[in-house]
């Protein structure tokens, strides 16, 4: 039995999708009888010309930025909306550690410290309080993959949003430390959502030109949550009451209206339509997307994302059990791809980046007092951002690996330096730490914070891409467990801290050492390559170092005439890569090839 049968059943008994999934875009009689019969159905994702997903991809590969920005600025907008929802979770993660600097915050949830002479939050509830929102973050990085592909990635972010809203009044009216702790769990769980969704959706309906740009937005909509943040904590620090924190957990809601009418306004992914077998809603979703009035861009684009899921499909074994869908990213070529997405992001954990979000604690250990510390901070996010846009441009001229790569090499000699500062205790140390971590922090969000994203989007394969952002994420989460538990003890000045300070630099530096080097032999290069280019690499088993555009080309260029010297010999059409396919004068569709796997 063919994959078409089990995936898009026909007859009375069909579904009302599934007919539209293989009755829609049906070719002309006189194109079938004159023409070479490229329209293909293939996999349960609908009819489609295989020819026009070759140019299409060929389009995409050519297009200028300025074209891609003009064509697709609909699609711009809605993935933007989508990122939105990071903005929020990095101001709710970052305004809590920002947080235990203000004075009436820690009068209200510490105790008296005696060797600071001032009322400051326990040591241990520095650590409980972060590491309840990631534990809370990882429970919604599991839910991620289920929820999505049971409702898709719209209703999944519009459910989530609205359990933000109902969350978001535990910390505000928190009585005491333990409720406090209790409202950062829940709203870990939708802020994990939306780290595996955000950038899911980006990937999947943007386009070659756009896809590192919208991938890499959402570390910048990160660094404009932490930049609200410390602009926030700073301006109600000086509040004498409870106003001083309840103001800025207030924001959520402003932050969650806006949210939700932007993402009910979007379309849902066409490529979940299309692994749902709905071919109809994909097209409606993919015209939502692309510039009105462009009926040739959408059946163009469609095409592409139908090609991509068919070339993925063939290697996929029939009548697979539950478990084996489930483990899939454990096996074979997504066994490979799971690894180098997730070690990506552990690397993005454990790089150092954690100093960012202690940073008046670091500033103040090196010597400089808190309000000044809080003034100081606001740099940082600044820097992030100039960092961040940057990257884009420096993505047009380097590889992904390269910028990796270059990136950690450089973070290790900065924090080096970092904590060289430190080792002289006074104010003029505290700036220069800080000017340090400034430095730092730019490069950090010109190399490893950005590109992450676009190579964790990116190398996950189409048919499994939720549940291996979902897994990654999920590890990025548990390895920043390490800095939740250690990075307060390291930095803290109290009594059962470690006092290192700035000095913790020396630890991170290492990190990104053994980071470099696990770039430098694994991670593969993902620039101007489509996401079919994408898959023949990793079936190929091509070694990391040698991924590029050109052999992706050559790949699909050789596995094209292979394709066609057996449609010659066997006279039936090839669904794998464009080829030279025998006219036929017979108006019948072409029949869907078994699946051998």
């Amino acid at each position: 039995m063919s994959n078409n049968d089990n995936l898009a059943p026909r007859g009375p008994h069909a579904s009302g999708d599934e007919e539209r999934a293989t009755s829609t875009h049906r070719p002309s009689t006189a194109a079938r009888e004159n023409a070479t019969p490229h329209h293909t159905q293939f996999f349960g994702v609908g009819e489609y010309d295989q020819h026009l997903a070759h140019l299409a991809e060929k389009k995409e590969r050519e297009m200028t930025f300025k074209d891609a920005v003009i064509g697709d600025f609909r699609l711009i907008m809605y993935s933007l909306g989508f990122s939105g929802t990071i903005i929020m979770e990095g101001y709710g993660l970052a305004l809590l550690t920002y947080l235990f600097s203000v004075e009436p915050f820690n009068a209200k949830y510490g105790v008296y410290d005696t060797t600071t002479r001032k009322n400051e939050l326990e040591y241990k509830w520095k650590a409980i309080l972060p590491l309840l929102a990631q534990l809370g973050s990882i429970l919604g990085v599991g839910l991620t993959a289920p929820l999505v592909n049971f409702i898709g990635y719209k209703r999944t972010v519009l459910l989530m949003l609205a359990l933000c809203a109902a969350f978001a009044f535990v910390p505000f009216f928190a009585p005491n430390v333990l409720i406090l702790a209790g409202g950062f769990l829940l709203q870990g769980i939708p802020w994990g959502v939306f780290q595996v969704v955000s950038p899911a959706y980006s990937s999947e309906v943007a386009s070659l030109q756009m896809r590192p740009i919208l991938t890499t937005w959402n570390n910048l909509c990160w660094i404009i949550g932490q930049l609200l943040a410390s602009a926030v904590a700073f301006a109600f620090h000086g509040l004498p009451n409870a106003w001083a924190y309840r103001v800025p957990f207030g924001l959520n809601w402003a932050f969650i209206a806006f949210l939700f009418g932007a993402i009910a306004a979007a379309p849902e992914s066409p490529y979940w339509y299309l692994k749902k077998h709905r071919l109809g809603d994909a097209r409606k979703a993919t015209k939502k997307l692309v510039r009105k009035g462009s009926e040739e861009r959408t059946e163009e684009k469609l095409a592409l994302m139908q090609h991509a899921i068919c070339h993925e499909m063939k290697h996929v074994a029939d009548n697979q059990t539950r478990w084996q869908k489930i483990s899939a990213m454990f096996r074979g070529v997504d066994k490979r791809r799971t690894e180098i997405a997730s070690a990506t992001w552990i690397i993005q954990a454990l790089c150092g980046s954690s100093l960012i979000g202690w940073a008046p604690k670091l500033f103040e250990s090196a010597g400089m007092e808190s309000g000044k510390a809080l003034a100081m901070n606001i740099g940082l996010p600044c820097a992030g951002i100039v960092g961040t846009v940057a990257s884009w441009w420096l993505m047009q001229k380097m590889g992904r690996r390269q910028i990796i790569f270059w990136g950690l090499i450089s973070m290790a000699v900065v924090l080096t330096a970092c904590a060289s500062a430190s080792m002289a205790y006074n104010p003029a140390s505290g700036f220069a730490a800080g000017a340090v971590l400034v430095l730092y922090t730019a490069i950090y969000d010109l190399t490893i914070g950005p590109i992450c994203y676009s190579i964790v989007s990116e190398i996950a394969s189409v048919r499994l891409r939720t549940q291996t952002i979902s897994f990654a994420r999920g590890l990025y989460l548990a390895a920043n467990l390490f800095n939740l538990f250690l990075t307060p003890k390291m930095l803290g000045m109290d009594s059962e801290s470690w006092r290192w300070g700035a000095k913790t630099g020396f630890l991170y530096a290492g990190c990104c050492g053994i980071a470099a080097l696990y770039t430098f032999y694994r991670v593969p290069e993902t620039k101007d390559i489509s996401v079919r280019g994408l898959s023949i690499l990793f079936h190929e088993k091509v070694k990391a170092r040698k991924f590029s555009a050109k052999k992706a080309a050559e790949l699909e260029k050789s596995q094209g005439a292979a394709a066609s010297k057996t449609s010659s010999s066997n006279n039936t059409v090839s669904v794998l890569d464009e080829v030279v396919e025998p006219k036929i004068a017979s108006p019948a569709r072409v029949a869907s090839p078994k699946n051998n796997n």
